[in-house]
């Protein structure tokens, strides 16, 4: 985005803000109108990390239902929702890379700005994408032992996707509950208590995921899209991908033969979708190998009638992920 352009749109949205500044917001609220604070988060992993440190003592709202927040475009219906709120909740400008001209177009001095991932440094997004050869590729040694077959391609974007190592979620809900005390100090007892008990749930979780993966025959697992970087290095284990870390183009038939032979070789039966479901692309992957098409949930779309926003249903997303991944990687489970 070039400079006039990101300029004409932060006039484009401060103009017309308020007119949506008197509508309800359409994000879902998480607890009821006469919370002592308004609390806006970007999408579903800060709303549950969030909603997990204040329980009902504020009123959550999320900006994205179920759209991509690596694409995401602000209204002006979201301009004027925070021009209303006390606190701004997001992960990263590397994940949601529309927050700096967002910021620039509030008029709110007095609004708190948390950045839940600032604690956690980012990992390269040396994503190995299966069957795609691009200038610059090279060879990991380490793969190369089980995996000299097929023409690889490596992405080097910063990875985004932090929350999805559960260790890292208890880092951004600390972070969270941290800011949060300073801004509310009446309720800091309480917010810090909360991410204390989210922190015990998570790490047991995190403990099951080291204890499950150490064991684990085979440490390769295949992704549509490449969002578990941070998991798979904190278990010891390789994600390959079909795409890279935001692109979502479909791969030719070459590719798709590439990837066949890349999990025939690797002993490879589960393709993981993109969005945590049979997608054509994954269907189609699968079926050549007489493979299965698992979910492993980035939480970037999620349907929350079966995974709420909150702490519990974070934890229930990551232990369905474990049991997912799990069944991929590890046969006899």
């Amino acid at each position: 985005m070039n400079k006039l352009t990101r300029i004409l749109g932060v006039l484009a949205l401060t103009a017309i803000a308020f007119l949506a500044a008197c509508s309800n917001h359409q994000g879902t609220s998480s607890t009821n109108d006469e919370a002592s604070l308004k609390i806006v988060t970007t999408f579903y992993p800060m709303q549950a990390l969030t909603n997990a440190v204040v329980g009902q003592d504020a009123d959550v709202t999320v900006m994205m239902e179920n759209a991509d927040a690596h694409e995401y475009e602000p209204s002006a219906r979201d301009v004027a929702t925070l021009n209303e709120a006390d606190v701004f909740v997001y992960n990263s400008e590397d994940m949601e890379t529309f927050v700096p001209t967002l910021l620039e177009s509030i008029d709110n001095p007095d609004l708190t700005i948390i950045k839940a991932a600032s604690d956690i440094a980012l990992i390269d997004g040396d994503v190995e994408t299966v069957g795609e050869t691009t200038e610059g590729t090279h060879s990991d040694e380490a793969h190369q032992e089980t995996e000299d077959h097929d023409l690889e391609g490596h992405s080097h974007e910063t990875d985004p996707h932090t929350w999805l190592d559960p260790v890292n979620a208890v880092a951004e809900t600390r972070t969270i509950a941290n800011a949060l005390t300073e801004v509310d100090p009446d309720n800091a007892e309480t917010y810090q208590e909360n991410a204390e008990q989210f922190a015990n749930d998570m790490m047991a979780v995190h403990e099951e995921y080291a204890s499950i993966f150490e064991a684990a025959e085979t440490k390769t697992f295949l992704t549509e899209h490449a969002a578990f970087g941070y998991l798979a290095n904190r278990y010891g284990l390789h994600q390959a991908a079909v795409t890279g870390l935001t692109d979502s183009a479909e791969p030719s038939p070459k590719r798709i033969a590439d990837i066949v032979s890349y999990m025939e070789e690797n002993n490879i039966s589960v393709i993981y979708g993109q969005t945590g479901g049979a997608t054509e692309i994954a269907t189609t992957i699968a079926s050549e190998i007489d493979g299965n098409v698992g979910e492993l949930q980035s939480m970037e779309r999620i349907d929350t009638s079966q995974y709420p926003a909150d702490g519990d249903g974070f934890i229930a997303v990551m232990k369905a992920n474990l049991e997912s991944l799990a069944k991929g990687i590890q046969k006899d489970i």
